[in-house]
């Protein structure tokens, strides 16, 4: 989408940098980012509203993020190493996730959560790179090497790497080495040498194999060659332990040997927290098939022969480990050490969820070809189960509450269990994308259809089916794009809880299609007929906003408008920012960012909501409105009948008055005609006497 843009920021914003706010207002900043005339690419990342504009300055380039334009350049790279293209027309589009996802497109690469970024170009014969705004390496051209060693960020942004390379001559491809930081690490082969990070994202180690011997490999921790041998390296969660393995099956913790030993290390997997860790080792073969056991933290766990894969518990004190039993070829669950049930098959480890509480842990099972959900070693018996992404049953963000949906190949039996129970009201069948709790876990809410039918019926929540209102949608484009940092992901378009679960927004309107609009518990807060997108609450609770597609009086095409607590704070027109992920963005701290046009400059705004003003506030304020404009219609439609019946009276009156008039005019006539008579009668007689 392209055009010369404008946006109009309302009265109650505009003066917001002379004139105080009301104590009512949200405060607005707003910086501008780049040019929307000047042709280029906008890359925004999908966390942390943040933005970065490459385009050119006359026959250069340069990198502007968030408003602060870098060095210039003769040439600009990608994370391959491929030259960088500015269109002549202004385009805009996500960035690359610390180049681990490399969009050739872009230059700019973003950490997954937009606190970092990096880029590289070429100063005449000299390539640079820059991280978070400052240069950390530079040398000659020839030797940047992002076709083997592309230009990424660690997952926490910390660290920036990419490749060299040293031609060895007209033999030899080149000398490798990796860069980290500006750092350049020994020369070697660029075969596997891909670093790890550590959770808190302050550590590294990578493997370098030697260029002529192959078999040679030294581990690199720290930027450090470590003083034995190790592969795969892996560390805990709390980044304390660098697990790695070594000739014979052999895992090494920080280079000592962890007490796991068999014939082929299967799998080695760190807990969540902590640094508590998992091996699944093959001890023996039974029937051609490997039998793997389990170690935590390097000691054997009796009872685990079998083992497949590993899940551990949110707070990494428990476990699920699914084995096989290859004798009977059967399959079953060990939870914290207890074997479960044999089935002929048992989810792995992806599959398997816990409660964020770590208190239940949930998997489906299949028995002579019956599937069953397995809550805690409860079976529920489903003919089939709505996968929520990797996920049988959906979670909120806390507490030890699920609830998963099932259907039937006849599309006839249908079920929803929330904690065990049965909550699906009869007659409809369940959109099991749609079941979402709220984040604390106090409520849950999901679409039905009528058994048989597409059309949505209604709401069902908290086990109770709500279809005053008829179901409406957020803008689909705008329900991609919300981004709530620290915020339960929305998997559906139809509702959205607060965190707390007190309040429920969606999409709506009364059955005889009127009042509708956007709802919060079921009160009209924002009238219209139009599209709704972006609507999110703050974490908090406290505050809501959104993003309305509305039709001006004076113009013929639609405007978007951004809402923060119910009151509009700007206006946009057409902008190309809204469809893009990461464009408008609810932080933890409650403070909206988005990213729009203003006549030739883009623009960054930042909203805070007022404090004094909350989501009660505006439904209140909202009933108010619909209850004045309500009576004003009431008033209207009284005044209306008065002055009907007034018009209708006076009428009465005049037509009365009318038909006097026509009545005395008619006997007066009537009287004429007969006094006219008797005078010629009169005459007549008069005359024949003087005959």
């Amino acid at each position: 989408m392209k055009s010369n843009l404008t946006i109009a920021v309302l009265a109650s914003t505009l003066a917001f940098t002379s004139v105080p706010a009301r104590a009512a207002d949200p405060v607005i900043e707003e910086t501008v980012v780049g040019p929307s005339n000047a042709g280029g690419i906008f890359a925004v990342s999908l966390r942390g509203a943040r933005i970065a504009y490459t385009g050119t300055k006359g026959s250069r380039l340069a990198v502007t993020v968030d408003g602060k334009e870098g060095p210039l350049f003769d040439e600009l790279f990608n994370p391959l190493g491929q030259s960088f293209f500015s269109p002549q027309q202004m385009s805009v589009m996500n960035a690359n996730s610390g180049g681990l996802n490399a969009n050739t497109s872009l230059a700019v690469i973003f950490s997954a959560d937009g606190a970092h970024y990096a880029y590289a170009g070429r100063q005449g014969n000299e390539y640079v790179v820059i991280h978070d705004g400052k240069e950390i390496g530079r040398g000659p051209r020839p030797m940047l090497a992002l076709n083997y060693g592309k230009l990424t960020l660690s997952p926490g942004g910390n660290f920036v790497h990419w490749g060299e390379m040293q031609p060895l001559g007209a033999s030899s491809s080149g000398n490798w080495r990796l860069v980290i930081n500006g750092k350049p690490g020994a020369w070697g082969s660029h075969v596997g040498w891909e670093p790890v990070f550590s959770p808190d994202d302050t550590r590294y180690a990578y493997t370098l194999t030697s260029l002529t011997e192959r078999d040679k490999r030294t581990l690199i921790v720290d930027g450090k060659a470590a003083s034995y041998s190790g592969y795969s390296p892996l560390f805990t969660a709390d980044s304390k332990v660098l697990l790695t393995t070594a000739p014979g099956n052999v895992v090494l913790a920080d280079g000592k040997p962890s007490g796991a030993s068999g014939l082929q290390i299967e799998a080695i997997t760190p807990a969540p927290v902590g640094r508590r860790f998992a091996i699944i080792m093959r001890k023996k073969i039974v029937n051609g098939q490997g039998v793997g056991t389990l170690f935590l933290d390097g000691r054997e766990v009796p009872g685990t022969e079998g083992a497949q894969t590993i899940a551990f518990s949110p707070d990494g004190k428990r476990y699920a480990l699914s084995c096989i039993n290859p004798q009977a070829r059967s399959a079953f669950m060990v939870i914290d050490g207890r074997k479960g049930t044999e089935y002929q098959s048992v989810a792995e480890a992806k599959y398997i969820a816990w409660t964020p509480d770590s208190s239940k842990v949930i998997y489906t099972a299949m028995s002579a070809g019956r599937q069953f959900v397995v809550v805690d070693g409860q079976e529920f018996p489903v003919p089939g189960i709505n996968m929520l992404g990797n996920s049988p049953v959906a979670l909120p963000a806390q507490g030890s509450r699920y609830a998963f949906s099932t259907y039937d190949g006849t599309n006839r039996i249908f079920s929803v269990v929330a904690d065990g129970q049965q909550a699906l009201p009869p007659g409809l069948w369940p959109n099991g994308a749609t079941l979402t709790f709220s984040a604390d876990g106090s409520r849950y809410a999901y679409v039905v259809n009528p058994i048989g039918r597409n059309e949505i019926a209604g709401i069902v929540v908290d086990g109770k089916l709500s279809n005053e209102l008829t179901v409406g949608a957020f803008n689909a484009a705008g329900a991609n794009s919300m981004n709530v940092t620290g915020g339960a992901a929305q998997r559906n378009p139809y509702f959205q809880f607060s965190r707390d679960g007190k309040y429920l927004a969606r999409m709506a309107r009364l059955p005889n299609n009127t009042r509708a609009g956007l709802y919060v518990n079921e009160k009209l807060t924002h009238p219209t007929t139009y599209q709704v997108s972006n609507f999110a609450f703050s974490p908090d609770s406290r505050h809501l906003f959104w993003l309305a597609n509305e039709k001006p009086a004076d113009r013929p095409t639609f405007q978007y408008v951004a809402y923060v607590d119910g009151q509009p704070v700007v206006t946009l027109n057409g902008d190309p920012f809204q469809a893009t992920p990461g464009s408008w963005e609810v932080g933890t701290t409650g403070v909206l960012t988005f990213f729009g046009v203003v006549g030739n400059d883009v623009k960054r705004f930042r909203v805070t909501p007022a404090p004094d003003v909350t989501v009660e506030n505006v439904i209140a304020r909202a009933e108010e409105k619909q209850a004045a404009i309500l009576a004003a219609a009431t008033a209207a439609k009284k005044k209306a009948e008065d002055d009907a019946a007034a018009a209708a009276a006076k009428k009465r009156e005049d037509d009365a008055t009318a038909a006097a008039k026509r009545k005395a005019d008619l006997e007066a006539a009537t009287a004429a005609k007969a006094k006219a008579r008797a005078d010629a009668a009169a005459a007549k007689a008069a005359a024949r006497k003087k005959q």
